[in-house]
């Protein structure tokens, strides 16, 4: 039976995500090197499904600490009396992100030196966990967590700012290791996949990437002493999984299925809005086939933001161009599966998208100028909801046209 194009598309997306699951792609690479380690520490939107790979090949474990959202862990993991699990919040840190900090340094100084250390981090560590430097409260930190969600800073620029202000970012984490040796294992959710970007680089100083000029950030960085990150050759790092892997087997499978496929090497990056009508008005004269894009686009939210995310944002904006054009349909979603303050993790649109908002009143203009096109694309039902994913290697645009 043939495919409806949002099946094709879903399937595709599926097919990217699984490439990139946290626990196959964690427990190939500790197969494929016969890593051997007494403790884990797991941290982030993926650390659980991280963690049950590490699991996977070792069975002699000790003891873990697993830091992540509310209620994303599985069963097994919370039966297990040797995995601390501490739940955190995103993406602004509050207490529990604190006491999660404290809680770190605490496990980290308990394991006794000639053992064996495994480090997994995945996207959303910056917020999870955190230890300020001195003179930052915390309700300063989630000012400038809020700041910084809503300023249209990219990933790189929003963490060069967060190691600012915190005690175990930029590689300050590398004072409180103590274990013979340490092994650090990442998914990554930024560009270029810099180990000193991702989870803003708690065990890899790496090169300091210029501030902006963010007036209240300068200010507030007067106030305190920022404290510089340490360097150490007992640290390994690998990156596991990619969102150029999870580009590649979403165009393998597509060829598989007899589409033909192009595989963009452009990263997508700005405000999404802008994006998703380059990418739209593109894919008018563009050649029959799917069309695959990854990257991170922005959103430079107003005072009172509605509902949605990037990826809605992107998507409803492509709508504007793609209307009356019932031969091209587009995906633009989160591999982490969620996408800003909404359950989605993005949204898949068609040529016929906006006739379906207009007749429900709706102002697509509007919609995209308060942030709220996720108001918009519930309401027509053309939101992409996957729940939990196990990954997160950034966002993904996959275009048909027939």
């Amino acid at each position: 039976m043939e495919l409806t194009a949002r099946e094709l598309l879903t399937h595709l997306f599926q097919t990217a995500i699984d490439e990139v699951d946290g626990r196959h792609r964690v427990q190939t690479w500790c197969h494929e090197n016969a890593a051997k380690f007494d403790h884990c520490v797991a941290i982030g939107k993926a650390a659980p499904a991280m963690l049950q790979g590490a699991l996977d090949h070792n069975k002699n474990l000790k003891q873990a600490l697993l830091i992540c959202p509310p209620g994303h862990y599985p069963r097994a993991i919370r039966k297990d009396k040797r995995i601390n699990i501490v739940e955190s919040s995103h993406p602004v840190p509050d207490q529990t992100s604190l006491d999660a900090g404290e809680t770190l340094l605490r496990f980290l100084s308990s394991i006794p030196q000639g053992e064996k250390l495994l480090v997994l981090i995945s996207g959303g560590t910056s917020s999870l966990v955190e230890v300020p430097v001195e003179g930052i409260s915390l309700e300063q930190l989630q000012q400038i967590n809020q700041h910084l969600l809503a300023s249209g800073k990219n990933i790189q620029q929003m963490n060069a700012w967060r190691k600012q202000f915190s005690r175990i970012k930029g590689g300050g984490l590398l004072a409180h290791v103590q274990a013979e040796h340490c092994t650090q294992l990442l998914i990554s959710d930024v560009q270029n996949d810099d180990a000193s970007v991702i989870g803003s680089g708690l065990l890899v100083a790496g090169q300091e990437q210029p501030l902006d000029d963010d007036n209240f950030l300068i200010e507030l960085l007067n106030t305190v002493q920022a404290e510089s990150g340490c360097s150490s050759d007992a640290i390994e790092s690998h990156i596991v999984a990619t969102q150029q892997q999870a580009m590649q087997a979403a165009c393998d499978e597509a060829e598989n299925m007899g589409v033909d496929c192009y595989l963009h090497d452009e990263f997508l990056s700005g405000e999404a809005e802008e994006q998703g009508v380059r990418i739209a008005q593109w894919l008018l004269t563009a050649p029959a086939g799917v069309h695959i894009w990854g990257g991170e686009t922005t959103v430079t939210l107003p005072e009172k933001p509605g509902t949605g995310g990037r990826n809605q944002q992107f998507a409803l904006a492509a709508a504007q161009v793609l209307d009356g054009y019932n031969d091209i349909s587009l995906l633009a979603a989160g591999t982490d599966g969620i996408d800003g303050n909404t359950p989605c993790a993005g949204a898949v649109v068609y040529g016929s998208t906006m006739q379906a908002a207009q007749k429900l009143g709706m102002d697509v203009a509007q919609a995209l100028k308060k942030a709220d096109a996720g108001k918009v694309l519930m309401a027509t039902e053309y939101w992409l909801q996957t729940g939990p994913t196990n990954t997160n290697v950034m966002d993904l645009v996959i275009a048909y046209k027939r």
